[in-house]
This record gives structure tokens, C-alpha cells and sequence, in this order.
């Protein structure tokens, strides 16, 4: 089967860079002892909100966050997000919301910043009206590229829903793919011609 290839993909690069923000403060401990798993820190039911010119741009509550300085790791437990298009600076009302989702469990390699999302990762890029879903989905940083091994769910409100396995995305090109078994349907709006008398 031919692989599904779409152009124009949707900023989808706003969660690991959320996440990324999230892991950029560090602690300067002594090295631990040989074998201690133990996390260096550990926050529960926090929240944290990205502000620029005066407004929210990243907003993340997370259940459980435990960070492990020597392994270079931070594990986020049940999280949600929602991030919000840019404001100008003195904009007196909440910037509009571009994308909400959450999922079950996230691990952040602090030193590459590459990133896992797994437990269920639901997506819904407003801005698109696109809703992505997925088991598990990962980010590379370095080539700017996500990737679900798995079965993808992508549907949007007019109707159009693909499902396949394989799905990665490339945020610097703006296209994403399915490797295979892609089934479904695409709803395009027809354009309306004006007739002149």
C-alpha cells in the first residue's frame, strides 16, 4: 500500500516545547550514589503556565512530575495542556486557544530534549479543527520530527476521518505521513463560484 503523505501539517511542535520550558530550570546536587533511582525532585498536582507579553502561551497541569538529574530524565504522570496563539504585548483579553490534549505519562530527555508520550495522547489542534489520537507518540528535537508507531486517529469536523499505523510528522517541512493500513475518508470543501449577471 502506497504510504498516505499530507502537506501543511499543523503546529504540532507546541507540546515538546512546552514540555522542554518545563524541564529548562536544573538543580546542582552532588552525584548520587551508585544505583539510587530515587528522583532528585518531585512536584504533584502542578501547574504551569508559559506567560509572554502578558499572556498565557503554554499551560500545563500534571498530576505528578519527578525529575532524575543524573539520568537526565523528567516522568510526567497524567497531564493536560491547552496553548494559546501569540498575543501582542498589552492585549487585555486571553489570547484564543490553538491547541488543547492530554495524555497519561511523558518522559523528557533533559540533555537531547527528545520526548514519549504515552497512556493515551489525545490532541485538538483548534486552529485546524483537527483532532489527533494516539496510544503512544514521540518527539525527536534535533530533527523536529514526531512519530507513533502505532494506530493514529486523525478527524476533523467536516466529516474527514484517517486512521493508520506508522504516523510521523515533520514540523519543519509542515507535512505528516502514515506508513500503512490507512483507511477513511477526506471531506474537501467545495469552492463556491460567484456568478456574475
Amino acid at each position: 500500500m502506497i504510504p498516505l503523505r499530507i502537506s501543511k501539517i499543523p503546529y504540532l511542535w507546541f507540546l515538546p516545547a512546552a514540555l522542554v520550558l518545563l524541564a529548562s530550570c536544573s538543580f546542582d546536587y552532588d552525584t548520587p550514589p551508585e544505583g539510587n533511582v530515587d528522583p532528585d525532585l518531585i512536584m504533584k498536582n502542578a501547574e504551569y503556565v508559559r506567560i509572554v507579553n502578558g499572556n498565557p502561551e503554554i499551560r500545563l497541569e500534571i498530576e505528578e512530575v519527578r525529575r532524575y538529574e543524573s539520568k537526565h530524565l523528567m516522568e510526567l504522570e497524567n497531564f493536560s495542556f491547552e496553548q494559546y496563539n501569540a498575543a501582542p504585548e498589552g492585549y487585555e483579553e486571553i489570547p484564543d486557544l490553538n491547541v488543547r490534549g492530554s495524555a497519561g505519562a511523558a518522559g523528557l530527555e533533559t540533555d537531547t530534549m527528545n520526548a514519549s508520550m504515552t497512556g493515551g495522547v489525545s490532541m485538538e489542534v483548534v486552529s485546524e479543527d483537527m483532532t489527533i489520537k494516539t496510544a503512544a507518540i514521540s518527539w525527536q528535537d534535533k530533527e523536529r520530527r514526531l512519530h507513533a508507531p502505532g494506530t493514529v486517529e486523525i478527524t476533523r469536523s467536516d466529516g474527514t476521518s484517517l486512521t493508520g499505523t506508522g504516523f510521523s510528522a515533520d514540523t519543519r517541512r509542515r507535512s505528516w505521513e502514515f506508513e500503512t493500513n490507512v483507511e477513511g475518508s477526506i471531506v474537501e470543501e467545495e469552492e463556491n463560484e460567484s456568478s456574475s449577471p
